[in-house]
């Protein structure tokens, strides 16, 4: 018997009404949907490892957040709906429910900045998380940090560094160039039908066109090409 084709996504669906505070509770735990959905129904979609919620009359994700299991003393709530409320208060940094979502490195280097340089950089940090998520502007923080701010997290340095975490594969900020890899199928070997394509060593250009040498060393002329050409 095949297996499925999809992973089976365990979902336990509620419907509740936020507070005026915008807060929903599950489980004995307060969970923040935010403040504009006060007295609002909302759908819930608790996991394993995490909570859900979403506006059933737009179908937005409103919030994202871990799910605790026991009974929590704090309210749980999304670090991309408090970051910018971080961002605007950071005198209240050290008393943060977010503080402990950041990485060591960076809470360790916020925790030692003077009230200056903590205002700019968590500005800067909250300008990256509304560019491309919490998880990438941290990791920009990380990454910017690892590499020496200097007197604090600069925005634009930030907001680049999360929009590249945010649009590669891994989520990993790197130093690689472009990978054009996905250009190769645009690239045909025709050296052989019956013992099969050679791989590209090289290619050069002769008369306004691109040719290649074969796998095998034949070298290949604009006659008689080892590769599709392309015009100039």
């Amino acid at each position: 018997m095949p297996l499925p084709s999809t992973t089976f996504d365990p979902i336990r669906w509620e419907s509740r009404r936020a507070d005026k505070y915008g807060q929903i509770d599950i489980d004995s735990n307060r969970y923040l949907a935010g403040a504009a959905l006060h007295g609002r129904t909302l759908l819930a979609a608790i996991r394993r490892d995490g909570v859900r919620i979403t506006d059933p009359g737009t179908g937005e994700i409103v919030a994202r957040c871990p799910r605790v299991y026991g009974r929590s003393q704090s309210t749980l709530r999304d670090p991309e709906l408090a970051m910018p409320v971080l961002a605007a208060k950071p005198g209240s940094w050290r008393e943060s429910s977010i503080r402990p979502d950041f990485p060591e490195d960076v809470r360790a280097w916020l925790d030692e900045a003077d009230s200056k340089r903590l205002a700019q950089s968590l500005r800067s940090i909250g300008a990256a998380c509304a560019a491309a998520g919490f998880g990438n502007a941290v990791a920009a923080a990380s990454r910017a940090i690892a590499d020496g701010p200097g007197s604090a997290l600069d925005e634009s340095t930030l907001v680049t560094l999360a929009l590249r975490a945010r649009d590669t594969d891994a989520g990993a900020i790197t130093d690689d160039g472009p990978d054009l890899a996905g250009y190769d199928r645009f690239i045909t070997c025709v050296c052989s039908i019956e013992s099969g394509p050679c791989e590209r060593v090289d290619v050069f250009h002769v008369s306004g066109r691109f040719w290649s040498t074969s796998a095998c060393g034949e070298k290949r002329t604009p006659a008689r090409p080892a590769w599709t050409s392309f015009p100039s």
